[in-house]
């Protein structure tokens, strides 16, 4: 992969990141999805750094609908920097991409978010199959050069297989677009490759969550807690299965925990 660089910053505050949808600039419908995937793949793979915060999507929508904005609406440097400092936010992260025959050529770069100043940019062309590799190896070297000023991305969260890495960034990238039956369909594809099974299965949850169908996420949150790895994301599971618990019958609690054991039992 070839990689170009450019590097400056200004300040010495801890990191709130908001990570910004990547511009598609030739509308290129088959890779579409990486708009939104791309983002909601670093939000996701730096979600347990406990030294960073990362903008969460809910309170971008809030202050968005209180500026009567839209994230299209955001391209003008002035409305981005008005929004992150409404969001609290220290540091940009965005890029653009497009398409060149089997290949991807992503750009991805850091602005502070109070000056606007770009503060890193790097570049690279890598297989189109392969997005979630690329973006790996192109925000770690951002990181990098940026010093701590950005978390590690968890090795587990983007796993180099590159069709059920598709399927997994296809599925965020549904997700955050609110087409959950097809971020549905993604996830599912993608708990069949091992290192994707089990955020692919709470990504799962989290899409029934989005549509209230608690029976469902229920499921799926369940058969983590009995066949999951061990202590993956445990404090997070729990709490949405007592969200899930609030809306079921003690009767359909039970059944679906009898399931869930049915089936972790059978896949031994």
């Amino acid at each position: 992969m070839a990689m170009a660089w450019h590097l400056a910053w200004a300040g010495d505050r801890p990191p709130r990141i908001w990570i910004l949808p990547f511009d598609n600039p030739e509308a290129d419908a088959s890779v579409a999805h990486l708009e939104e995937a791309i983002p909601a793949l670093l939000a996701v793979a730096m979600s347990q750094s406990d030294q960073h915060a990362v903008v969460d999507r809910r309170h971008l929508n809030q202050v968005l609908a209180e500026q009567s904005l839209t994230l299209e609406g955001l391209t003008a440097p002035n409305a981005r920097r008005e929004v992150g400092r409404l969001l609290g936010a220290t540091v940009m992260i965005g890029g653009s991409f497009v398409k060149r025959g089997q290949d991807l050529l992503l750009t991805m770069r850091a602005s502070d978010a109070e000056t606007g100043m770009v503060t890193a940019t790097a570049e690279a062309r890598g297989p189109a199959g392969q997005p979630g590799r690329l973006v790996s190896e192109l925000y770690r070297r951002l990181a990098r050069d940026l010093g701590r000023r950005l978390p590690d991305l968890h090795s587990d969260q983007i796993d180099e297989a590159p069709v059920s890495n598709l399927h997994f960034m296809r599925g965020l990238g549904y997700y955050y677009s609110a087409r959950y039956n097809q971020a549905l369909a993604e996830f599912l594809q993608a708990t069949r490759e091992k290192q994707l099974a089990d955020i692919s299965r709470l990504w799962l949850a989290n899409s029934y969550l989005a549509q209230d169908e608690y029976g469902h996420a229920y499921l799926e949150l369940s058969r983590l807690r009995l066949g999951g790895s061990r202590n993956f994301r445990k404090d997070e599971i729990e709490a949405k299965m007592r969200v899930c618990e609030a809306h079921l019958s003690a009767e359909g609690v039970e059944t679906i925990r009898e399931l869930a054991t049915r089936q972790a039992s059978a896949k031994e």
